[in-house]
Order: structure tokens, then C-alpha cells, then sequence
């Protein structure tokens, strides 16, 4: 089902260099100022505005689960009050981090339907939870379940408010429309970015992951991060195009549906052709170029994704 087929990256790679970046408040928007310098020392500067009430509206926060037990108690008891006490006795208790159910009625099978209801409020209040909370379920390539920030959803609901940074950087890049200019600057201004390690999507809390304008603001975010950055600015500008989040053993890239040239080869997903970006930093590697690390678990199937719709 899955081909992977790669160039394959230089032993010797340049390494991105932010020379400086800088942050000024204005009446109504964020002022945000960068320069750095890319593979071949050439330097770049680029600055741009972004509204400071949704640079300041913060989403993201970290997974409880003192939290989630406790928005599923309050949905069970809810439920419970809708069964009429002549018809069962029901008690719900919070122990720990988990919740014991006891029910008792005139028949087994009106007690198992009225568990069956109890446990259906259960699972919808664990799943209103991670909505609240910009959460979603993960499997990674072991099909170990976790739970991640719902990075599709971040992607989707920054491309309005990125656009008109997009369309500065994609007329920064090249007065023809070059795509793969666009891309190549996006990848360099973002390999800049100073880096934070990537906490384990499984076992950790979200943290660590930093939202679009979050990460934009503080000059910070992991590869998670800086991968749902770049695709949200992409999105902005192209709605249509094949775009995929690979997620790797404390790793992500992205893959967009860019046609390969004659020297290129590109990963094959469910049938769609895709060339691999870098977006992490602090190696500089322009489009179709990834590191030896992410080369071999792709090609020892290591990894999971995701479609970007």
C-alpha cells in the first residue's frame, strides 16, 4: 500500500542561522521582524503584521486527565438523572483517575441498557473533552494510542488569519509565481526558527506543541509545530493541493503534491505522489531534500500520517 522511494540528502549539510528577530506590540495587530541567512549566506529579511486578538485567543492547553474524568462524571450523573429511579438504582463513583459504575434493576436486561447509556455518556463526554481542548485521538506506526493536539484543525482554522502573510512571502520569493521558490524560502525563514525538542506523542500531555500564532510570537516551536505552521501557510494560498503530515519516531515533515522533476523522486501514499519537506531546522534542506534519519525510518516504515484535507 505504501512506497517509499527518496533522494537521498548530503552527508555535509549547511545549518540555517536566524540572525535576528524582534517583536513589536501596535494599537491592534503584533509587528513581527525576522532576518537570517540560507544555505549560501545569502540574508533575508522579512516582517509582517498579524491581529494581536488572535495571537493572544489561546486554544491550546495541556491534556488532564483529572479533567477528562471529571467531565465524564459530570455527563454520567447527567444521564442518571434522566432514568427514572424506580427503574434502576444507579451509582456512579470517582476513584483515582477512574470512574466505577454500579447498576441495579428489576431485570439484567434493562441493567445492561441502562449501563450501555451510562458508558455511551461516557465516551461522548471523553470526546467533547478533546474538542474543548483541541485534541485528537493517534495511532502511531506500532499502532500505539495516544492523544495529540489536533493538528488538522489548527491547520484549518489559522489559513484565514496566515493568508495575507502567505501571499507577502510567496511575492517575496518570486515575481513569476514560482512555487518552488515559495516553498524553498518558507523551508529557510522556517529551519531558522530557534527549535524545541518534540515531546512523545503517546505518552505526554501536548505541552510542548506550540499553535501557529503561538509559535510565530514566541520565535519557538518543535517539529510538530513548525510542520503545522508551514502547512496552514500553504493551505492559505493553495486550497487544492496534495498536502500529508508524516509523523516519525520524534519527528515530523510534511509531503506536498508538487510534480518531481527528471532528477526528483517522490513518496508514494495511497496512490498520491508527493515530494518531502523539512520544515525543523537547524539543517538547511530545500524541497525533496530530508535527513538520513527521517530517510530511514521512512523506509523502513516507521511512520504514520495524515492527509490534510
Amino acid at each position: 500500500m505504501w512506497t517509499t522511494v527518496l533522494s537521498v540528502s548530503p552527508i555535509h549539510f549547511a545549518h540555517s542561522e536566524q540572525i535576528s528577530f524582534s517583536k513589536n506590540i501596535l494599537q491592534s495587530d503584533i509587528q513581527l521582524s525576522y532576518k537570517w541567512r540560507d544555505k549560501d549566506q545569502e540574508k533575508h529579511r522579512f516582517s509582517f503584521t498579524l491581529p494581536l486578538d488572535d495571537v493572544n485567543t489561546a486554544h491550546h492547553k495541556r491534556f488532564v486527565p483529572e479533567q477528562v474524568t471529571r467531565y465524564q462524571q459530570i455527563a454520567m450523573l447527567k444521564e442518571r438523572n434522566k432514568i427514572d429511579a424506580k427503574e434502576a438504582r444507579i451509582e456512579i463513583k470517582r476513584i483515582g483517575k477512574t470512574l466505577q459504575i454500579s447498576v441495579k434493576s428489576r431485570s439484567e436486561e434493562s441493567a445492561k441498557k441502562y449501563q450501555k447509556q451510562l458508558l455511551q455518556a461516557k465516551d461522548d463526554a471523553f470526546e467533547q473533552y478533546l474538542k474543548d481542548h483541541y485534541y485528537a485521538r493517534f495511532s502511531d506506526y506500532l499502532s500505539q494510542e495516544g492523544i495529540k493536539p489536533d493538528h488538522l484543525r489548527y491547520i484549518k482554522e489559522n489559513q484565514k488569519v496566515l493568508k495575507p502573510f502567505a501571499e507577502a512571502m510567496y511575492g517575496e520569493a518570486s515575481e513569476r509565481g514560482d512555487m518552488r521558490a515559495f516553498l524553498n524560502l518558507l523551508l529557510g525563514w522556517l529551519q531558522s526558527i530557534p527549535y524545541d525538542d518534540l515531546e512523545s506523542r503517546v505518552s505526554s500531555n501536548g505541552a510542548g506543541f506550540s499553535p501557529p500564532l503561538t509559535l510565530l510570537s514566541n520565535n519557538r516551536g518543535d517539529c510538530d509545530s513548525k510542520s503545522v505552521l508551514m502547512a496552514s501557510v500553504i493551505r492559505a494560498l493553495f486550497p487544492d493541493i496534495e498536502l500529508v503530515m508524516l509523523y516519525l519516531p520524534n519527528h515530523a515533515l510534511l509531503g506536498i503534491g508538487v510534480p518531481a522533476k527528471k532528477d526528483e523522486r517522490s513518496m508514494q501514499i495511497n496512490g498520491e505522489a508527493y515530494l518531502l519537506m523539512e520544515p525543523t531546522g537547524p539543517a538547511l534542506f530545500p524541497l525533496n531534500e530530508t535527513a538520513l534519519s527521517s530517510q530511514r525510518f521512512l523506509d523502513t516504515g516507521m511512520y504514520s500520517y495524515e492527509v490534510i484535507p
